[in-house]
């Protein structure tokens, strides 16, 4: 494809933290840059921040907005961001997609957002109560709500292609928004493949797990409450050890996890989990994050079987890749993974499937697709 001017606006500066919002954006400006186009990342963090690696040229701006952690806040970063885009920009990525338009610099490119989380299903609603103080509350929360909503359409009207991360995500923009089919796509957020897994030996040294026990990591999605993420989890593995006797549980990124065979890794760094997917013989993603866990996404890509709760939605292909619990409790989930500890040829075969399912979080896969998009829209 002919080189092309891209500028990706992006949620803050490239970071090692394979959970941080701004990954996928860095992932895919990364990837666009190495297939030879001119890529330029604009984003609210240090106007100083040094060049970013891989050919990539930058554009900080201060997040300095009177409205800074509001929605309001966020619509004025949008337009902050459209004011740095150069004026020779062809395409314009936003990830996320975000509130309010980006204005007319980006509308004389094609846009593509990616929609991570519908912005009006994360505002809490306002608890239902007689007094004057709630329902002034709850005017409030509902003028808020629509405020969001207007903005977040604006944002996606602006957009020529809107990827969303699941085709339920989809189905909720077509009906919510009115949004054309023929705009919308699916695609999970993208992992990039600068990390180096360490060696298996030395990867359960980090952990603290000896060679010859079996090993399962638990992948709890981000949660307010994580005592009641990780139960289900703690109960099956309660329930097998008995049949694998000194068999380790590692569950990284919540603290304070304890009891027999537990190894608490509460970090979700770089190095803590590259270490746990690379000392693993199996993953646990369960319950269902709303989003693709990076962390599992790794554990595809090195092979590691990994199980997933019914509500899993990881896209097409994906049964070959995971195998999924038929329903979404203790029992069952430790009768899924006595079966795959129990038997090395079943693991081997979903390692196969994994690896090569987890090309779909590949961001030269996404950065491919979306120069075809945008040939098409050129001719």
């Amino acid at each position: 494809m002919a080189r092309r001017a891209i500028d990706v606006v992006a949620a803050g500066p490239p970071s090692a933290d394979l959970y941080d919002p701004a990954a996928p954006a860095w992932a895919l400006a990364f990837a666009l840059a190495g297939r030879g186009h001119s890529v330029q990342v604009t984003f609210p963090g240090p106007t100083d921040a040094p060049p970013a690696p891989g050919g990539v040229s930058v554009a900080p701006f201060p997040p300095v907005t009177p409205h800074l952690g509001s929605y309001l806040g966020d619509a004025e970063l949008a337009q902050v961001a459209g004011s740095r885009i150069r004026p020779m920009a062809e395409v314009v990525v936003r990830d996320p997609s975000g509130l309010g338009p980006l204005g007319h610099r980006a509308r004389r490119a094609a846009v593509v957002a990616f929609v991570r989380t519908i912005a009006v299903e994360a505002v809490g609603a306002t608890a239902p109560g007689p007094s004057a103080e709630r329902l002034g509350s709850r005017v409030l929360a509902w003028r808020e709500r629509r405020g969001i909503r207007h903005l977040e359409k604006e944002a996606l009207t602006e957009a020529t292609v809107v990827y969303c991360a699941t085709a339920a995500q989809r189905e909720r923009l077509r009906n919510d928004h009115g949004l054309a089919a023929e705009r919308l796509r699916v695609s999970p957020p993208v992992v990039t493949r600068a990390h180096e897994l360490p060696h298996r030996e030395l990867a359960r040294r980090l952990v603290g797990v000896p060679n010859d026990i079996h090993l399962a990591i638990l992948l709890p999605p981000v949660d307010p409450s994580p005592a009641a993420v990780v139960a289900p989890a703690l109960e099956a593995f309660r329930r097998i050890r008995p049949i694998f006797p000194g068999a380790r549980l590692a569950v990284l990124g919540v603290p304070g996890v304890v009891g027999p065979g537990i190894v608490t890794l509460p970090s979700r760094d770089e190095a803590t989990v590259l270490a746990a997917v690379a000392a693993a013989d199996v993953a646990i993603a369960f319950p269902a994050a709303s989003t693709v866990d990076p962390g599992m996404v790794l554990a595809l890509r090195a092979g590691v079987p990994t199980v997933v709760d019914p509500t899993a939605d990881l896209g097409e292909g994906a049964e070959t890749a995971v195998r999924r619990a038929a329903t979404a409790d203790s029992g069952e989930l430790a009768s899924v993974l006595t079966g795959l500890l129990a038997d090395p040829d079943d693991r081997r075969a979903l390692a196969e499937g994994a690896r090569a399912f987890s090309s779909r979080f590949e961001p030269e896969r996404l950065a491919e697709e979306l120069e075809a998009i945008v040939a098409r829209g050129a001719g």
